[in-house]
């Protein structure tokens, strides 16, 4: 059986997330490896886009009529906000409510701990760049960490 390790990193800028993807990328993990969400729509697009991860999803009702409608109410604080998401996770990310506690249990559903999903949920409401990274047993956590860290990813604690 394989064991999947998930490494998790935080960016405020769409270019240091594209180039901590595309150097993760070239240092053997396939694009289809990674997941991104965030709060901005057109954010996540560009990275997907620039990336090759998946197209980005955003969730339930986000097209057409309602899907317009939504977004409206969202603009005009009669709706939550609802993360974005792209790649492998953003079936279960994409639509998160990100007000209540919803991009949070979407997390902890993809096996993050309880504490870390809180804060990585902050970040996203932050409108900041979660990429998130799943290992096969052989891949080092170290060196995508590393390469995350060259790309100007922020703690898990900043405010």
């Amino acid at each position: 059986m394989t064991v999947t390790k998930l490494v998790l990193g935080i960016f405020e800028h769409r270019s240091d997330a594209i180039l901590a993807i595309e150097d993760v990328c070239a240092h053997g993990i396939k694009p289809k490896q990674v997941s991104a969400v965030t709060k901005q729509k057109n954010t996540l697009e560009i990275i997907s886009h620039d990336t090759g991860i998946g197209r980005t999803e955003a969730g339930e009702g986000n097209g057409g009529l309602f899907g317009t409608a939504k977004g409206l109410g969202i603009g005009l604080d009669m709706l939550p906000d609802t993360a974005v998401a792209a790649g492998p996770a953003a079936h279960k990310l994409a639509g998160a409510d990100l007000d209540r506690d919803g991009l949070e249990v979407s997390l902890i559903g993809i096996g993050i701990p309880i504490e870390d999903a809180k804060l990585y949920a902050r970040h996203a409401d932050k409108e900041h760049v979660i990429v998130i990274v799943a290992l096969k047993e052989e891949q080092s956590q170290q060196e995508v960490s590393s390469l995350f860290e060259l790309h100007h990813a922020i703690p898990l604690d900043a405010p």
